[in-house]
């Protein structure tokens, strides 16, 4: 948001400079991102006329002038296209420093010719990036007149960062406000002189909307004008819309931007001539419907855009940008004007989907005074009568009604939420001045919050008021008293157990992606989602249409772009959500990671070792291990869900709760067309992951035994079916003391082994406690193993 430091003062009355001003601003939240003095000596600048002028004799396209200012005369050479006899222009002279080209004058002799000083284009005065011509003056001015004055170039431009919730700092009277109740000044009273009806407007408003879509034009006036000459805009006008960026076009339009950028009121003017008909239609635009803006370009229209129509189309994109149909122009003498508030979401979702920015956008986004449209019009009425002439009708409107907000506000929360004793008759002053109306009773006080205050809604939001114009630098600074104690986590279990997850997989090779929570129909639907209560009523585009039901999808299209660019080992995981149904339970938190190509690439020592199943079990008993889960205690099922290769995948269950699934991705899921390269996965639940018990508050003693323990190696035949878990479980049950530790060291099947039975062979650490073992001690508990298995399972003991 820009403004001048003139334009500011019409608004407050204050001695301040425009440097205290900018001190202020910042301390109220109204952060100050630039400020611009001009850098041009501004008081060398003079009047000059030009009183002959020839063609160079050395150059073609440059002048001889003669020019007058003050008492004086003085020759200057010009290349200006637009320099003729007897007109006014800015005039430099030599020894003027000249800001739009960093440069000091000096007196030049320019092709054998002299040359003193400088006529000036409103780039090299820095006034806009204008440089086709010199400034050219009206014939009333003086030559004894300060220019730059009448220039506004001896004035300072602010420039404020806005935030989304201020939208009634987008004019300059709620930025004098706030500096008003700050103390730096007193606001000034709008001057708001309602002009006479001379006749019936030519114009009316019908809202054409469903009942339930009645909250998208709750507000909307109007008024006609008549007899009016569209002429140029008042120099004082022109420089302060030149100074906030704006171009100046003609009068109404230059009217209808200074009162946005003055009070914050977004305005649009129709030539009345030009419309069809005698009613404007505010209604939701058809597919199809095309619209011709006054940015020369057309835009086609879907089903759900706010706009204003007559009977040829659309004339206006509510909220954003006018038509160049009905646009005034230098011939207008009858035109309507427009004042309205559009729900902010309705704006913003049309200026997005259309990729259009304007003023009146920014400002709509945001939310406007819901009492604005007509204070707005009575406003631009006086400038328009002042500026252009004409009469103009009475002012029409459909408007529902609206009452302010009222919050019971205790004065107590003042100090409860800041720490802060603040007077109260200084609270009751600073809401006052901010706009809220302040009625007290015994206990509360109601605070009745003003129309343009959108953001106020509660306690707290008055709160925050109060304390940013009482001022944050006065806030004492309070020592806090040192306690020893052990600071608690600042993480939840949830954070501690994703963070924990990204920690573990880094250092395991793998790269984390984020992804959209979104995936397509048939994605969807392939991983075990897209049901209809899933899809988006909205969705960014057509191929993320659908809540994901699982996030190796995401990261497979991941893997596949990669893959296109030569890149084909990849190891990447994703923390995330992902859901099964539209109820908050069936919403998880899941760790999942995908591998594919090489773990080893082939090289002179080592042939080529590829990823597989083994590799995303051990990332999942590696999470699972930082995550201090009880690793033992889980079950392994080849029960994974069907986007799994079905001989190549497995699940981890702990009871009957499911901690994770894993192995190698269905061929048909993964989008390859040959199907060559092979991706391996897993999904671990961290919602479904036991909350960990307490734990004690020290470790117990390392035990470390005297005795060496020793080893025996066992080689069993068992059915194809039965689970090697099964089998070492059994096993530890025979002596939980001396067996300590059980590992497979070799699976086989082929020669010599039944169709019907797979070798395992298992190497279990025995660890004496008291004594060491005899080999009769040995043989015993080497007995008891193999009957106990030949027993359970009807395993036999294989003899090499």
């Amino acid at each position: 948001m820009k403004f001048t430091f003139s334009w500011l003062k019409d608004h407050l009355n204050t001695s301040a400079n425009v440097n205290e001003i900018v001190d202020c601003l910042n301390k109220i939240g109204l952060e100050v991102s630039n400020l611009k003095t001009y850098k041009t000596d501004v008081k060398n600048l003079k009047v000059a006329k030009i009183i002959d002028v020839k063609k160079h004799p050395n150059a073609d396209k440059l002048n001889v002038c003669i020019i007058q200012f003050d008492e004086e005369q003085t020759q200057v050479v010009c290349g200006a296209p637009n320099v003729k006899l007897n007109k006014k222009y800015v005039f430099a002279p030599s020894g003027t420093y000249i800001g739009g080209i960093d440069l000091t004058l000096k007196k030049a002799i320019i092709r054998d010719i002299e040359s003193n000083g400088m006529l000036c284009s409103e780039k090299e005065l820095e006034i806009s990036d204008d440089h086709n011509g010199i400034i050219e003056l009206p014939e009333s001015i003086n030559l004894n007149e300060n220019v730059s004055n009448y220039l506004g170039i001896d004035d300072s431009i602010i420039e404020i960062e806005i935030t989304p919730n201020r939208g009634d700092c987008l004019g300059v009277r709620g930025i004098a406000r706030d500096l008003s109740a700050f103390g730096i000044g007193e606001l000034k009273p709008l001057k708001l002189n309602n002009l006479n009806d001379e006749f019936n407007s030519s114009i009316n408003w019908e809202i054409k909307l469903p009942d339930d879509k009645k909250s998208l034009c709750p507000s909307i006036f109007g008024r006609s004008f008549r007899n009016v000459k569209n002429i140029k805009s008042p120099q004082w006008m022109v420089n302060r819309l030149l100074a906030v960026g704006l171009r100046p076009i003609s009068s109404i339009v230059d009217v209808t931007n200074y009162v946005m950028m003055d009070i914050g009121r977004p305005l649009h003017a129709y030539d009345v001539n030009k419309i069809d008909g005698n009613t404007l239609t505010v209604r939701i635009s058809e597919k199809g419907d095309q619209f011709n803006a006054l940015n020369g370009k057309t835009y086609e229209l879907d089903d759900s855009m706010l706009v204003i129509s007559d009977k040829k189309g659309v004339d206006d994109l509510a909220g954003i940008m006018g038509g160049s149909r009905t646009g005034v122009d230098e011939n207008t003498t009858e035109f309507f004007l427009e004042a309205a508030i559009f729900c902010p979401i309705s704006i913003a979702k049309t200026g997005r989907y259309l990729n259009i920015n304007s003023d009146a956008r920014y400002r709509f986004e945001r939310g406007l005074d819901f009492n604005s449209p007509e204070v707005g019009v009575i406003y631009a009425s006086k400038l328009i009568n002042d500026i252009c002439g004409g009469s103009c009708s009475n002012i029409v409107s459909i408007a529902q009604k609206k009452s302010n907000k009222d919050i019971i506000f205790d004065f107590k929360i003042i100090k409860k939420l800041t720490g802060v004793d603040i007077d109260e008759s200084k609270v009751e002053v600073i809401l006052t001045k901010l706009g809220f109306e302040v009625k007290k009773n015994n206990k509360n006080w109601n605070v009745v919050v003003p129309s343009w205050r959108n953001d106020v809604e509660r306690s707290e939001d008055l709160v925050e008021e109060i304390i940013r114009i009482f001022g944050y630098e006065k806030i004492p600074t309070n020592v806090l008293p040192v306690k020893s104690y052990i600071t608690k986590p600042s993480l939840g279990l949830k954070q501690r157990l994703s963070l924990y997850s990204r920690k573990c997989l880094s250092t395991r090779g793998f790269n984390e992606v984020i992804t959209f929570s979104f995936l397509d129909k048939l994605n969807a639907k392939r991983f075990g989602g897209g049901e209809e209560n899933l899809n988006l009523v909205n969705p960014i585009s057509s191929d993320l249409s659908h809540l994901r039901p699982s996030i190796i999808p995401n990261l497979i299209n991941v893997c596949n772009e990669n893959i296109k660019r030569g890149i084909t080992n990849l190891s990447l995981f994703e923390v995330g959500p992902i859901y099964k149904g539209d109820n908050c339970e069936d919403q998880y938190n899941v760790v999942t990671g995908i591998r594919c190509g090489n773990k080893i690439n082939k090289n002179w020592k080592n042939s080529e070792l590829k990823f597989d199943f083994y590799d995303v079990k051990s990332d999942i008993l590696a999470v699972l291990n930082v995550l201090e889960f009880p690793v033992s205690r889980l079950k392994i099922y080849s029960e994974a869900p069907n986007y799994f290769h079905p001989g190549r995948s497995a699940l981890f269950k702990l009871g009957n709760i499911t901690i994770a699934s894993f192995g190698q991705i269905n061929p048909f899921c993964t989008n390859q067309k040959d199907k060559k390269i092979e991706f391996f996965g897993f999904e671990i639940y961290l919602d479904k992951l036991p909350s960990p018990k307490r734990k004690v508050l020290s470790k117990p003693l390392l035990k470390l035994n005297h005795l060496q323990s020793l080893s025996r190696d066992f080689s069993f035949l068992i059915d194809n079916e039965l689970n090697v878990e099964d089998l070492i479980n059994e096993i530890k049950l025979i002596d939980k003391i001396l067996i300590q530790e059980i590992s497979v060291f070799d699976v086989y099947q082929g020669n010599n082994i039944p169709k019907d039975k797979k070798s395992v062979s298992l190497s279990i650490v025995i660890q004496p406690a008291d004594k060491s073992l005899t080999d009769d001690d040995l043989e015993k508990l080497s007995s008891k193993i193999i009957d106990r298995v030949f027993k359970t399972f009807a395993a036999e003991i294989r003899s090499h």
